[in-house]
Order: C-alpha cells, then sequence, then structure tokens
C-alpha cells in the first residue's frame, strides 16, 4: 500500500460519481478497504496505478546519447520569429494605408 493509493471519502465519491453517502454506505458494508491516518479515513483505491520505481528513459536517449545544440536551436527560431514579425509588421501597414 503506497500513499499514492489513498483518497480520502469526498475524493473516491467525486472519481467514481457517487454520493458521499453512498461510498460511507460501501465502507460500512465492508465493500471499500478503509485506513485510518491523521485521525482521518482513506479509502485503498485499487483503480489507480501503482508507479514502480523503476527509472524511464525516452525512446532517444535509449537509442543513444544525443547532444542537442540548444543555442543554435534558439537562434533557428528567433531568426524564424524575426521573419514572421517583419511580414506582419508589412501586412499591417499595408492595411493601414490602404485606409487612408
Amino acid at each position: 500500500m503506497t500513499e499514492n493509493n489513498l483518497v480520502s471519502i469526498q475524493q473516491f465519491a467525486i472519481k467514481h460519481k457517487m454520493s458521499t453517502f453512498a461510498v460511507i454506505k460501501q465502507i460500512n458494508t465492508g465493500q471499500l478497504k478503509t485506513v485510518k491516518k491523521d485521525e482521518q479515513d482513506f479509502i485503498i483505491d485499487d483503480a489507480i496505478p501503482v508507479k514502480s520505481p523503476t527509472t524511464h528513459k525516452s525512446a532517444k536517449e535509449e537509442e543513444g546519447e544525443q547532444n542537442v545544440d540548444y543555442e543554435a536551436k534558439f537562434h533557428e527560431l528567433l531568426a524564424k520569429y524575426i521573419d514572421l514579425q517583419e511580414k506582419y509588421t508589412r501586412l499591417i501597414e499595408e492595411k493601414y494605408d490602404a485606409k487612408k
């Protein structure tokens, strides 16, 4: 049992679209397992997947470490941004001049 699988009665009710009264009724009949923690009852929710503590690597990392030159990528995107900004400025100026 991990902390991630513990949910309050209200959270369980909202998640399963039930009233809190119906959840309490299921607790009293023994259909739901509860744990008392910090003077509050928590429901053990088995629907929440348990995350294993294994390390996860992306597909690119598994194929091999690829060094990305972020500065070059930044300057490439900045140049595209400046081009678009100039086009936008020209269009606005043309539209403004057309109104006169």
